[in-house]
């Protein structure tokens, strides 16, 4: 993914973004796979925040730390690292639909905001996960 971006430069990363993404079954599958290969098997928050954490590590992203947790609530900064930081706000804006499909792949009732981000020019991105009742 990220040759992507050092072959075609940004433009380029978000014409492969666009049309991968937009293919909603193939984030579903992707997300089916690895909740399957790594064994998560429940559909809570800590699936989800579970999911978080070794998508992130397979994509390099560093220093994100877990706030606060409850059954229905995650909040996690990303303060470095960020894959996309450096990418127009599109890309970004793209990572957003792709988690909120991953979300709801795992628990329909669940969505995630980006509250804080980078590509918008705040010192970190922070996620928050939710889970409707």
């Amino acid at each position: 993914m990220f040759q992507i971006r050092e072959k075609d430069g940004a433009a380029g990363a978000l014409e492969f973004y666009e049309k991968i993404w937009k293919r909603e079954d193939r984030v579903k599958n992707m997300t089916t796979t690895l909740k399957d290969v790594f064994k998560i098997e429940d559909n809570d928050m800590n699936a989800i925040y579970k999911w978080f954490v070794i998508f992130n590590e397979l994509i390099g992203t560093e220093g994100y730390t877990q706030l606060e947790q409850s059954k229905t609530f995650c909040r996690v900064r990303v303060p470095i690292g960020c894959a996309w930081k450096t990418d127009p706000k599109d890309i970004s804006d793209w990572v957003l639909i792709f988690f909120n499909i991953v979300v709801k792949t795992i628990n329909p009732k669940a969505t995630v905001e980006r509250p804080k981000g980078m590509c918008a020019g705040d010192s970190y991105c922070e996620y928050v996960y939710k889970i409707e009742e």
